[in-house]
């Protein structure tokens, strides 16, 4: 009878994966694809034309990740950018200490509001990308500023290849405020598929295993080395990696794997990350003014909570 369990909960985890582009499990992603769905049919406004990213739109669709640049967004960047150097100068505390190991130094303010020009990049292509693929209006659930710099010479953490297992309406956006190369640790994306056929095989993979910490201090030591190895051995060729000059957008899936943040020595990563979801109404930018755009949680427990 366990042996039958176990198989009737491996089948119903394979196929919510697939279903709902969620590792939430098969009782909560149904909700988020739900909500999904109604605010696709509350869509009364025309989408805006997709212009220049028109084939941006159609890669996430099939791919899971995309990228894309403009004066724009280029502008922004350079702004944040003047204003992070000018205050740093100032003697003021722009980065908070990181107590762990992984070298993630979060900005010290609340950075909606002390980036107005933010709303700029999503009133332009990024809003534009948004709609399209949500096929409705979108919000945005956190904005968070941060810094990496070397700190280990092993990956910890976000660094390996993991996935954020929150609802399969959610869009991460990474931007970039600097150009970026390889060596400084830009996001590293697992295609949908490839990334599929991973997760579909995961369980009976490691099962038996022991889930304790490994030698990087991580929990999930045996889940991130079993992703590595399948990466390393299968999929290689098919890894994205955007990177290029400042002001870089790249959407890519919440729960496609992943990994980033880790620069080599002499290099740094200043980025944003987006975490944005399908809407019923129009963006509520009045409120973001107001209220700013700080992390209250991994994702919103109800779909329909306004936000």
């Amino acid at each position: 009878m366990n042996i039958l369990r176990q198989a009737v909960s491996d089948q119903l985890f394979r196929h919510s994966i697939s279903r709902h582009r969620s590792r939430l499990g098969w009782r909560d992603a149904p909700r988020y694809s739900a909500d999904w769905d109604a605010c696709r049919q509350a869509m009364a406004d025309p989408l805006p034309e997709p212009g220049v990213i028109a084939a941006n739109i159609d890669q996430f669709k099939h791919d899971g990740v995309t990228s894309f640049h403009s004066s724009g967004s280029h502008d922004v960047a350079r702004s944040m950018t003047a204003t992070l150097a000018r205050r740093e100068a100032a003697g003021e505390t722009v980065w908070r200490d990181d107590p762990g190991a992984i070298g993630n130094n979060g900005y010290a303010g609340e950075v909606w509001r002390d980036f107005p020009e933010l709303e700029d990049l999503f009133r332009a292509d990024l809003g534009t990308f948004l709609q399209h693929y949500f096929g409705c209006h979108y919000r945005i659930w956190f904005a968070l500023l941060y810094r990496n710099r070397p700190k280990r010479e092993i990956r910890v953490g976000s660094q390996r290849w993991h996935s954020d297992s929150g609802p399969g309406s959610c869009v991460n956006v990474m931007f970039y405020l600097d150009e970026t190369t390889p060596e400084d640790g830009p996001l590293e994306v697992l295609p949908w598929k490839e990334a599929l056929a991973i997760f579909r095989s995961e369980r009976s993979a490691l099962r038996g295993l022991p889930q304790q910490e490994d030698a990087a201090g991580d929990r999930d030591g045996a889940l991130y080395d079993h992703y590595e190895r399948i990466i390393a051995e299968r999929h290689r060729d098919q890894v994205v990696q955007p990177h290029g000059p400042a002001g870089l957008v790249v959407p890519f899936l919440n729960n496609t794997l992943h990994r980033g943040g880790f620069p080599q020595p002499g290099h740094t990563r200043t980025a944003l990350v987006f975490h944005c979801y399908p809407s019923r109404h129009a963006t509520p930018f009045e409120r973001y003014r107001e209220q700013g755009l700080a992390k209250r949680g991994s994702y919103p427990k109800d779909p329909r909570d306004p936000f």
